[in-house]
């Protein structure tokens, strides 16, 4: 029988191991303490899969000035359109070419898509060769003696509506079959962000202006149960969402039931921020829907998001207003619902629907990546991440250095939360730090902050002191005349003529006062702090500093040029209407709270012209919003500071 080693003798021989282990690792100059490595990292785009949404066809329209604004498009889906037929076995016959070019479209301008499946769309007339109104339902069950469709003429005033026949034994078992055989396609489908699922008008969990008949023209509370558990399996790996609505008792069992509130979905709100959107503005039914389905934690798993309100025709037109509609502003109401993406298609026709601003609220909303810290010993990188967005990422994403990945994943990660992260492999370079994911188009990047103004490390960066991850600032007093004075919400300027990069704000660096009104929130000009003048009207620009950091007699870097400001913090010089200015840093932080912009001269219209006249023609041309505009814009614009109209 062999002798077992003594105790003794083993505990050497692994002091032994261990201590030639070290040598070789010394010998090899792999063994090192725990060493910072420095970053310096800003957010420069809309991050991936959040934001605001256009439809496919204005998407395209608006390419040129809108599309590195979004990262989204939106698109009703028909089953009718991708299924052919049904095998004798219960297989369904498929053809997704429709779907498949509706996706190749969307990634083709570097967007993914959110797609909704319906039945019902009130006056409906996307199903070709149908009569306005029918159903979506595939053919070959539409063909079945046992399956009888329902109408109305006009429910809710929203035109003719057929409705599904939801007695019918196949349409159940198809509507289940459905969404398992599209998850299984479509699950690593980098082109596809987000699915929204339900029933009746839209999907939205109602068909008012028609009685309601469970079981016949929307579906029973049994099946509702039993397909919401079976799609929370199938689309596992395809974060969806239901529609706020749902937490009507009328029309499903989901709130009083805590098995189906459990499961994994999320939530969009297609009336978003209308007049009566909250609690304590008449009946604030969308609060209540909020708060009964989703019970302030849901977005924690599930995805958020919706519509802008079309109550009133110029709520989508609004909603971008930096001041607010309704008593609240964008940023706002993006943080308090914790909003991914919302479809804002009519915004761009409006005066605040701007590329530029655009990009400021799809990045006031999802997630927002930060590295707090970041060390390495030689063979590993160790990171301390947050998330300074409004949201968590609802996809799985690592941070990566060349082709090593970490194990451990940013999916989930809640605003505030900290991370501790390690990848197996040396960072030598701070620009090798990369995030990887499998879930978004080739040509996107989720980007990530670090080092200066991140909220990282630093004083005041986004993510803490006045940025989407702090507190709301105090709402700023509006000025008289926001035409002439420019303050800030947040890094959101109240004029078009100005625009901001790379900017952070605060709202406790003290205060100045103008005109008798007192403004607290201010742009912190950081050394990559860039802001952009661009005047409408000829005439004297002023920048006005102040705050706890004296501005008196610093200097600013104005179009390249150093320039000093006064005793009081001020510097004025004269501008052209349609010329770009460029502020920036020096060598002191200080901060900017006004600009106050040339006033509108008094010349009136110069001329009536045909949109395509050429006098002035290489001059910018801008509309009475402060917007550049092309040559075959209608209306009145503005060249080198005169009116002209052009029809």
């Amino acid at each position: 029988m062999m002798k077992r080693p003594s105790l003794i003798l083993l505990l050497l021989l692994s002091a032994v191991s261990y201590a030639q282990a070290d040598a070789k690792r010394l010998q090899n100059g792999t063994a090192q303490e725990w060493a910072p490595v420095e970053l310096n990292k800003k957010i420069t785009h809309p991050q991936p899969m959040t934001g605001l949404v256009l439809w496919p066809a204005e998407a395209e329209s608006r390419n040129s000035t809108h599309g590195g604004s979004i990262t989204l498009e939106y698109s009703y889906c028909l089953p009718c359109l991708v299924v052919k037929g049904c095998n004798s076995d219960g297989s369904i016959q498929y053809d997704w070419t429709w779907f498949d070019n509706l996706l190749n479209d969307v990634a083709s301008r570097g967007h993914q898509l959110v797609a909704r499946f319906r039945y019902e769309y009130p006056n409906g007339d996307d199903i070709p060769g149908a009569k306005k109104g029918a159903t979506a339902v595939p053919q070959y069950i539409k063909d079945r003696s046992d399956y009888h469709e329902t109408h109305a003429d006009n429910p809710g005033g929203d035109g003719p509506t057929d409705y599904a026949d939801w007695s019918n034994a196949e349409l159940k078992r198809f509507t289940k079959v459905f969404y398992t055989d599209f998850a299984e396609r479509y699950k690593n489908d980098k082109r596809l962000a987000f699915v929204e699922v339900g029933f009746g008008h839209w999907s939205e969990y109602h068909i008012y202006g028609t009685d309601l008949k469970l079981g016949v023209n929307f579906p029973s509370w049994e099946y509702q149960a039993e397909f919401l558990k079976y799609v929370s399996t199938a689309l596992k790996d395809i974060p969806w969402a239901i529609s706020i609505d749902a937490s009507d008792e009328e029309y499903t069992p989901i709130v009083g039931s805590s098995e189906l509130m459990a499961l994994n979905f999320g939530l969009f709100d297609d009336s978003f921020m209308h007049q009566n959107h909250e609690i304590g503005t008449k009946d604030g039914y969308n609060e209540e829907c909020w708060n009964a389905i989703g019970a302030g934690t849901r977005w924690k798993t599930g995805v958020c998001g919706g519509e802008i309100s079309y109550y009133k025709g110029s709520d989508q037109k609004n909603f971008l207003n930096p001041a607010g509609m309704y008593g609240h502003t964008w940023e706002e109401q993006a943080k308090k619902y914790h909003i991914t993406f919302m479809i804002a298609n009519d915004a761009p026709s409006g005066s605040y629907g701007t590329g530029a601003r655009f990009k400021e609220a799809t990045m006031a909303s999802g997630y927002r990546i930060c590295v707090k810290s970041c060390e390495t010993n030689g063979t590993a990188t160790r990171l301390t991440v947050t998330n300074n967005g409004v949201a968590p990422l609802y996809r799985d994403a690592f941070f990566a250095i060349g082709d090593v990945r970490s194990t451990t994943s940013l999916k989930g990660l809640l605003p505030g939360q900290e991370l501790t992260i390690e990848i197996a492999a040396n960072l030598s370079n701070a620009n090798d730090l990369k995030i990887a994911c499998d879930c978004i188009l080739d040509t996107q990047e989720i980007e990530f902050e670090a080092g200066e103004g991140s909220g990282g490390s630093g004083e005041g960066g986004e993510g803490g002191e006045g940025g989407e991850g702090g507190d709301n600032p105090t709402p700023t007093p509006t000025p008289t005349d926001d035409a002439t004075i420019c303050y800030f919400t947040g890094t959101n300027p109240s004029s078009n003529q100005v625009q901001l990069a790379s900017s952070n704000y605060s709202t406790s660096k003290g205060a100045v006062t103008y005109g008798g009104k007192e403004y607290k929130n201010c742009i912190k000009m950081e050394s990559k702090t860039e802001i952009t003048i661009t005047p409408t009207h000829s005439g004297t620009v002023t920048l006005i500093y102040g705050g706890s950091t004296s501005p008196a007699n610093q200097s600013v870097v104005l179009n390249g040029q150093k320039v000093t400001l006064d005793a009081n913090g001020q510097y004025s010089f004269e501008a052209t209407a349609g010329t770009t200015y460029t502020l920036k840093k020096d060598q002191v932080q200080i901060f900017l709270f006004l600009i106050l912009l040339p006033e509108a001269t008094a010349t009136g219209i110069e001329s009536i012209h045909n949109s395509q006249f050429t006098i002035h023609n290489d001059a910018p041309m801008f509309n009475l919003a402060g917007q550049r505009v092309g040559k075959g814009y209608k209306g009145i614009v503005i060249r080198n500071g005169k009116k002209y109209m052009q029809k």
